[in-house]
């Protein structure tokens, strides 16, 4: 919630050139990505998979473990052998989000191990191009006035979508109300369709819309604007501080995963994540701030995310 990405990003890139460590894989390794193909984290993980399969001089296998937000995919990453041949692709909801306001049968601090965080996107709050709310000053107003009050729709409970509004729901003492979708598609569909009034999603599911003039943009919901998107103001800007509610994605490792593999994992994938040619065929097709932070600052994000997830006073249910 509270990243403080900026820093990690001096972090990553203040560090000296990674040092390849004395680790050579003998056998295939398992990258888990804790959702269905086709998503983000899952084209991310194929992505990296085949550059980091040349480096290493072993197969790379994406396997697909979805369920209960991440979490079943991310505990049988914390249960496998600590010998760096299983990693986990994960991100902030299996990882911050549902330790921190639910309840899982793993504890990211103490059972991973973070090689790298391999980059962030930010959310983007829409609505309808005909609508009267065209800035976020006139969705609280208007979710004010209104006594039923607004509704928005995410791509599921408990992911970043629904979060970033229930923190401005918190923030502003509002209350619109939660309409879960199963994906991106059907929730922009319901958009487009007037079944909900409002929605925070990745810029991927949208842009195509912005663009055909269906949706309007009101703000990005991290901190700093994106790279990408230079004319849509954060909520930050607009007086919400300390307000960084993004996408990011991980590589980790069992706890207990020798040093060696973590150093030579992050010095493969840092380079990786930094090949212009992945900016051409990953991070600018998905909207995605390529980072590549340290293991060490990696563990910080996820320690003070943690710790800001469980004093948002945010509540989940099973809706």
């Amino acid at each position: 919630m509270i990243a403080r990405i900026a820093v990690l990003l001096v972090l990553a890139l203040g560090a000296a050139a990674p040092v390849i460590a004395d680790w050579n894989p003998t056998r295939p390794l398992k990258l888990v990505v804790p959702f269905a193909p086709g998503g983000q984290p899952d084209l991310v993980a194929r992505a990296l998979a085949q550059p980091l399969s040349k480096a290493l001089g072993q197969p790379v296998v994406v396997e697909n473990r979805p369920g209960a937000g991440g979490n079943i995919g991310t505990e049988a990453v914390a249960r496998a052998a600590p010998d760096g041949y299983t990693l986990l692709l994960g991100t902030n909801v299996p990882l911050v989000v549902n330790p921190a306001l639910t309840k899982t049968r793993y504890d990211p601090l103490t059972e991973l191990a973070a090689v790298t965080l391999i980059g962030t996107s930010p959310s983007l709050i829409a609505v309808r191009s005909d609508s009267n709310i065209r800035s976020i000053a006139d969705l609280v107003s208007v979710a004010k006035a209104r006594p039923a009050g607004l509704n928005f729709g995410s791509v599921g409970v408990g992911s970043v979508s629904q979060l970033s509004m229930e923190l401005l729901n918190r923030r502003e003492g509002l209350h619109m109300v939660h309409i879960p979708y199963n994906g991106g598609a059907p929730a922009v569909a319901a958009l487009i369709a007037g079944d909900i009034d409002v929605l925070s999603i990745n810029p991927t599911s949208l842009i195509a819309h912005v663009e055909s003039g269906r949706l309007r943009l009101l703000a990005q919901t991290s901190e700093t604007r994106s790279v990408f998107i230079h004319d849509v103001p954060t909520l930050a800007e607009l007086g919400y501080r300390r307000y960084d509610v993004r996408v990011w994605m991980v590589v980790m490792a069992p706890a207990g995963t020798p040093v060696a593999a973590i150093e030579r994992l992050h010095a493969e994938l840092a380079r990786i994540i930094r090949d212009p040619a992945m900016k051409a065929t990953l991070w600018d097709r998905q909207w995605i701030d390529p980072v590549a932070a340290t293991p060490q600052a990696t563990s910080l994000l996820i320690r003070g995310e943690l710790r800001s997830w469980a004093r948002s006073g945010i509540a989940l249910d099973a809706e």
